[in-house]
């Protein structure tokens, strides 16, 4: 059978390269089994190559017997070659022909001399082989791929997932280790179990007796970063340079000045601002020193929450290292602004072994990072120093962060359309020196402090509600990876200034939000969500109840958010009087205020405006809080008394004494079938405390707060207000027939009336509320008119 060749149609919209853009170039492909299938493997070919479109706007396709190819690459760079004797070359990074000659030559042992970094799949007819070539850059592998019945790659691990060909499920040894150390980016495992990576200086040969893999070693040999960088710059036609990290960013640029015979180098520095001016100043100092204007590029935490799920889709993996998000957002401008290729400094502080010089006070304490795993995963891998504490495992070697600063560099690249070299991120051969050979490029005035690549602490500061409720999502509960409980009490003191673990808790957020983009079904695209109408329900509600034989129409009132502080009074009667408007306007049910009406009020928005809800890294859990926590059971509706900054609130509330005995009562109880009795001792105002819940609109979602203070005197001086603006309306019916205002706690599993001044038992509120009308989620619904109709 002959090798059929194909070029694949290159338009594939949302992810095709842009036309005159940068390509990196990029390959995949399969071996099936024996009986092919040849349409399965046909799909899975034109798959793959519409998951690497953002490589190259050109396609070309090969399939000879159980091997199909696909190459993604430049329209004006060859990047697929067949030889005479019919071996099909498909390459990234090194011209195909130039593989196939050395592989006729000698075999996969002559590649070696081709220089690095590249990838190749070779189709070999007269062995009936595969074979894949990772030199000095990875591939990665499927060994049981779904529709070719064998085995596929690609240049991308995500591109296989994208493909259809394996599943999302992720490798938890390799999750794991890159929460504890950052590392791993040099093995073979990926974070998804049914993908391996093809180290670089790897061969891997497939055919019908298996797969076997060879060393190539083709590894780069220690490189002078300099004369890598004189090397990149000219190459490029319209050049641009990254500072960073201080010393090495500010050599680049002085390398890139004073490099003769190259195009001038805009130069691109990020600004932290307003955080943290330093990078500013530094950039300044820089500038000033070289004789260079600076390009500022604002990149904060404000567009890192913005970037992430993006910047993560990029990479397919999550990222230890949140410089390289600061490279991805400079790179981004750079192209936008016109240049075709970026000079950055990401990995020095790793090839040269540099130190960041540390600033601030010594925390009280660090994080053991396993006390933060899900106690099966914990436990073994814990290890304990001679007082019996658990001490952290090793951070990543330099060869990881320096594979995982090649891969950012490479995808960011790929995505953008701009070339990234990163010089310093190979071996150097000045390593351990002190950058003796960056200091030396620097002109006099030039700053040489090492920098770090990003302000993490102050960053996860900014960002500290929106990571809490990342954390106290259902999907961060259910992943097997976390203790919860334990993050949340570590990320509270890190916060607090009582631990300084900004990167541990920047991979375990990382995580989660990788784990969201990859792994998580997507739901159904919606509509945009409907603002319900004044007279209208909320979304899945009624209208209308039936209560001891009385029909009732309770209309749910949406309000702006309340904050410590507000005149609720005056706020609440000012929605009453707008939703008055409302029911004279339309008409349909004025007759019917002329019997009475209720005012049923949401005590959140009461204790909300009295003070009494707090941030729970205000809140300073006791031993009594975070140990009685441990046995409440959660439910769906809402955390209760399950954590430990709402069982230190009903502390506080009832006093450890009576929250004891409550306890002792319930377990009594239980023993015997008997519920309930908790809050029953316990009393009303601590069944009224809440805690964050996720569904929950800001800053509802990261807060607990108490019951509300005097909620009868609250009622009381509403419906006296109430009814006093209605008459001084020209409303006297109206203000006499309302008949009574509810202060209500009330949720999908139980409601509670906290204080009335109604002329109905709280009873009948209860129940009128029964199929709880204002909603559990994100109504914004915290008032609602109740009137009889029938």
């Amino acid at each position: 059978m002959g090798v059929t060749e194909t070029d694949g149609d290159a338009a594939t919209p949302q992810t095709t390269a842009t036309e005159g853009a940068y390509s990196p170039g990029g390959i995949a492909g399969y071996y099936g089994a024996a009986s092919p299938s040849g349409a399965g493997r046909d799909a899975a070919l034109v798959a793959l190559g519409r998951a690497l479109a953002h490589r190259g706007a050109a396609e070309h396709r090969a399939e000879r017997g159980r091997i199909g190819l696909v190459v993604r690459g430049s329209a004006t760079a060859p990047a697929s070659h067949t030889d005479r004797d019919g071996t099909v070359v498909v390459s990234a990074g090194v011209d195909p022909a130039a593989v196939a000659d050395r592989y006729a030559s000698g075999g996969v042992e002559l590649l070696a001399t081709l220089p690095t970094p590249w990838t190749a799949a070779l189709l070999d007819p007269a062995r009936e082989a595969l074979v894949l070539v990772a030199a000095g850059a990875p591939l990665y592998y499927a060994p049981a791929a779904a529709g070719v019945d064998g085995l596929a790659f690609a240049s991308e691990p995500a591109a296989l997932v994208e493909a259809g060909l394996v599943s999302s499920a992720p490798d938890t040894e390799r999750v794991v280790e890159f929460i504890l150390t950052g590392g791993g980016e040099d093995g073979e495992a990926t974070f998804f179990a049914g993908i391996r990576r093809l180290p670089a200086g790897q061969a891997l040969i497939v055919d019908s007796t298996g797969a076997v893999t060879r060393s190539i070693d083709a590894v780069v040999p220690p490189v002078d970063g300099l004369a890598a960088a004189r090397r990149a710059l000219a190459t490029g036609q319209r050049p641009a340079v990254r500072l960073g990290l201080g010393l090495p960013g500010a050599a680049l640029a002085a390398t890139a000045k004073n490099t003769p015979d190259v195009p001038a180098s805009a130069v691109f520095s990020a600004s932290f601002a307003p955080m943290d001016t330093t990078e500013d100043l530094y950039s300044g100092a820089v500038s000033a020193a070289l004789g260079t204007t600076v390009h500022s590029v604002r990149v904060n935490a404000d567009t890192l929450a913005a970037d992430l799920p993006a910047f993560l889709r990029v990479q397919g993996e999550p990222v230890a290292d949140l410089g390289e998000y600061v490279q991805y957002a400079v790179a981004k401008t750079a192209r936008e602004g016109g240049a075709d290729s970026l000079l950055d400094p990401t990995g020095a502080i790793a090839a040269y072994g540099l130190t960041v010089e540390a600033t601030g006070k010594k925390p009280r304490r660090e994080v053991a990072p396993t006390t933060l795993l899900a106690p099966t995963l914990a436990h073994a891998r814990t290890t304990t120093g001679a007082d019996g504490s658990p001490v952290a495992p090793p951070a990543a070697k330099a060869a990881a962060r320096l594979a995982e600063a090649r891969r950012t560099a490479d995808r960011s690249a790929a995505r953008l359309g701009i070339r990234i070299d990163t010089p310093f991120a190979n071996p150097v051969a000045d390593a351990g020196q002190g950058g003796a050979s960056l200091r030396a490029a620097l002109p006099a005035g030039a700053p040489g402090d090492v920098r770090t690549s990003a302000p993490v602490r102050d960053w996860l500061l900014r960002l500290k509600n929106r990571i809490y409720g990342t954390f106290l999502a259902e999907s961060f509960v259910n992943r097997p990876w976390f203790h919860q409980q334990n993050v949340l009490v570590a990320f509270e003191d890190f916060i607090k200034g009582r631990n300084h673990d900004a990167d541990l808790f920047w991979r375990i957020w990382c995580v989660e939000i990788w784990a969201q983009e990859f792994l998580d079904p997507k739901p159904e695209e919606k509509e945009p969500t409907r603002i319900k109408g004044p007279l209208e329900p909320n979304a899945n509600k009624q209208l209308e109840i039936t209560v001891s034989g009385e029909r009732w129409i309770r209309f749910p009132i949406r309000t702006e958010l309340f904050t410590s502080g507000d005149d609720y009074t005056r706020r609440i009667t000012s929605y009453v009087s707008e939703f008055v408007d409302h029911v004279r306007a339309d008409g349909s049910y004025l007759a019917s205020f002329n019997g009475p009406w209720y005012l049923l009020v949401s005590e959140k928005i009461i204790a909300i405006s009295q003070g009494r809800s707090y941030f729970i890294w205000d809140i300073e859990p006791s031993w009594w809080a975070r140990t009685l926590a441990k046995f409440v059971v959660k439910t769906p509706y809402g955390i209760g008394l399950g954590s430990p900054w709402t069982m230190e609130l009903a502390i506080r509330e009832a006093g450890l004494p009576r929250i004891l005995f409550a306890a002792g009562i319930s377990a009594a109880g239980k023993a015997v079938g008997k519920r309930g009795l908790f809050y029953q001792v316990a009393g009303h105002s601590v069944r009224a405390i809440d805690g964050p819940t996720e569904y929950s609109v800001y800053p509802a979602n990261v807060s607990a707060k108490l019951a509300p203070a005097h909620p009868d005197r609250v009622a009381t001086k509403l419906k006296t207000t109430i009814a006093a603006t209605l008459t001084d309306a020209g409303l006297p019916q109206l203000a006499q027939t309302l008949a009574g205002v509810v202060v209500i706690d009330a949720n999908d599993i139980g409601r509670n009336v906290l204080g009335s001044d109604a002329d109905r038992p709280e009873e009948f509120f209860e129940n009128l509320f029964g199929d709880n009308p204002l909603g559990q989620g994100s109504e914004q619904t915290p008032l609602a008119v109740a009137v009889r109709v029938g």
